[in-house]
């Protein structure tokens, strides 16, 4: 294998990867990058085995080949060169010959049949959907996505891409068991891809990443296992969860005993600054809502305590409910209302956000006792 590459593009190809590739593994040939020439490309390879990636970049060619290399210490060693013109060429023992300007390094790799395969798309269509719309999708699910290993099937984002009764409404939703976020949206006539696959958090990462790259289409393909999503010169493979992901919308009160509304952004700020006098684990917080009002308390016996006072809609009893702060301030910083607007029960129901510009935007938070 021997090229000449740009060093931009070399760098982006690289740049790409570098969240997938294996920093601790036991299997080396994970923390590296398979590099395999044909025709007049570069092909970019890397994987965890969960989810992997492949880019084609524009290169000429003096012989074709494939050689394996570390990937961050190529990555480091790319980005640092001069913006000129890079020569690669693999010796005998799997040893890479690297030169751009006056700067010369000889690096090994491995051999690259240890490399695995990426698995490839079976049988059935791909279904295009806009980047932008993509993104927007992941952006307000992600955060409520669970960390926790032990509940492995909400370790991800629930993605419905059938199409609905409809044929064009797709969903996508995450719980972590404490908060619910669910988004719908029309994506165009006809889509037929699975229902009910779980796209792993690794590869939510990598798909957000790839939504915003660039101003090609996204084109997606799924079946059981895999999701392969194609955009410009990339293919993304995720590998699927595994699971069944819970009845969500059970989860989702029908009626509303109680609708608060009030100022976004001043919500916002005003539960950042309690919050800093909740407690670390559980962030605490306690809303007191009367006609016109709602106080935010929080108290912290190492610390002190806080309370802050909110013009906010409301016409009804007055009552208290305990909640995590953080989950508020995640769903209410996704969305671009003016006014946040709370549906409540008792104190032991959960608080259910909508959007009152994007209907297809449901946010559930289960209260805490405090």
């Amino acid at each position: 294998m021997e090229i000449k590459i740009a060093r931009s593009e070399l760098q982006k190809g690289l740049g790409l990867v570098q969240g997938i590739v294996e920093r601790k593994t036991t299997m080396p040939i994970l923390a590296n990058v398979l590099l395999s020439v044909e025709k007049k490309a570069l092909s970019i390879t890397a994987t965890d085995l969960e989810v992997g990636i492949n880019g084609s970049y524009a290169a000429d060619v003096l012989s074709e080949g494939k050689i394996t290399l570390h990937a961050r210490s190529l990555y480091d060693i790319v980005r640092e060169l001069p913006d000129d013109t890079i020569y690669l060429k693999v010796k005998d023992g799997n040893w890479v010959e690297i030169k751009c300007g006056k700067s010369n390094f000889k690096i090994v790799g491995l051999s690259p049949e240890e490399f695995p395969a990426l698995p490839t798309r079976g049988n059935g269509q791909t279904q295009r959907i806009d980047a932008t719309l993509l993104k927007e999708m992941i952006d307000r699910t992600a955060f409520a996505m669970s960390s926790d290993e032990t509940r492995y099937n909400l370790n991800g984002i629930y993605a419905d891409l059938s199409g609905g009764e409809d044929g064009k409404t797709i969903v996508m939703v995450a719980t972590d068991g404490h908060r619910l976020s669910v988004m719908k949206r029309e994506a165009g006539s006809g889509w037929s891809l699975p229902k009910g696959i779980i796209v792993p958090r690794k590869g939510v990462m990598e798909l957000k990443k790839l939504a915003e790259s660039g101003d090609d289409p996204v084109d997606i393909w799924a079946d059981t296992k895999h999701l392969i999503v194609y955009r410009g010169n990339t293919t993304l493979v995720i590998r699927l969860i595994d699971g069944q992901f819970p009845p969500y919308e059970q989860v989702i009160p029908k009626k509303a005993k109680r609708v608060v509304s009030l100022g976004r952004n001043e919500f916002i700020h005003a539960l950042k600054r309690v919050s800093v006098l909740s407690t670390d684990r559980s962030r605490g917080v306690k809303f007191s809502i009367s006609p016109n009002n709602l106080d935010i308390t929080a108290s912290n016996p190492d610390i002190g305590e806080a309370r802050e006072e909110l013009a906010a809609t409301y016409k009804g009893d007055a009552f208290e409910i305990g909640f995590n702060a953080r989950y508020f301030i995640d769903a209410l910083s996704s969305i671009d209302d003016e006014q946040a607007v709370m549906q409540l029960g008792d104190d032991t129901a959960p608080c259910v956000i909508y959007s009152e510009f994007d209907r297809g935007f449901t946010h559930v938070i289960m209260p805490m006792r405090l």
